[in-house]
């Protein structure tokens, strides 16, 4: 979710511990969403208060966004170009919701681009990256969804990646982000493993109001390579439209 306080700041609320605690326990959903609230007007209060990413080493993290965002408004963010769908922004996390950082700020902390990089990296390698694991058929799937808004974030962690390279049993590790929630790792055997990645790829891009990738990656060589399928019975992807 996100709000727009006063001189335009964008406040990012992850709704996914909100919709996961709801379908835990449904008798409950009404006073969570009231929680929610009551939660999102404290975060906009909260925006009125002079900001200062001094003393923030620690609160820093690197988001992604597709390209298209900071295309709009290049000026205005500090970022890092990622993959031709994306691109690496940073946040600093006030533990309600986080908000991006724009060049004044980090102009008004004196630090360097690289600075706020290697404290935004430093603090998401400290985040626990809880999986969830399915197999289908020879391939297994990993889901990385922690909920905490840095999901796709851990894409970055090239010693995660490394790991699961080293290991995969099947033909090719699989790499997708379809949006901020969700990093997903698969171990493939085949076209038909890599067909499966593309599918999932697809669906859960389709169903979010912020998708970053319609497509998947090979981690090749450290590398992220995108790669395409071709089905009869799904529609061609459409480039995602950032709010």
């Amino acid at each position: 979710m996100r709000t727009a306080p006063e001189e335009g700041q964008l406040v990012e609320v992850p709704l996914a511990p909100l919709y996961a605690r709801a379908e835990k326990s449904p008798e409950k959903a009404a006073s969570l969403v009231v929680a929610f609230a009551e939660r999102v007007l404290a975060i906009v209060r909260g925006q009125l208060a002079e900001r200062s990413l001094q003393g923030a080493q620690e609160r820093v993290y690197p988001v992604l966004r597709h390209a298209s965002f900071v295309k709009r408004d290049p000026d205005r963010w500090v970022f890092q170009p990622h993959t031709e769908e994306t691109s690496i922004l940073y946040a600093i996390d006030d533990q309600e919701g986080y908000h991006l950082i724009e060049k004044g700020l980090l102009a008004q902390a004196g630090w360097t681009g690289e600075e706020l990089h290697q404290h935004a990296m430093r603090n998401l390698q400290r985040l626990p990256v809880p999986q969830k694991r399915q197999q289908v058929g020879p391939n297994q799937i990993t889901f990385i969804a922690p909920g905490d808004g840095y999901a796709a974030s851990r894409i970055l962690l090239a010693p995660l990646l490394e790991e699961m390279r080293r290991t995969a049993q099947g033909d090719a590790l699989g790499i997708a982000i379809p949006h901020g929630d969700v990093l997903i790792i698969a171990d493939l055997h085949g076209k038909a493993g890599a067909d499966l990645l593309a599918r999932l790829t697809y669906d859960f891009a389709s169903k979010s109001s912020r998708p970053l990738s319609f497509l998947p990656f090979f981690y090749e060589g450290g590398e992220l390579v995108p790669f395409l399928t071709v089905s009869h019975d799904r529609k061609p992807g459409r480039a995602p439209a950032d709010s």
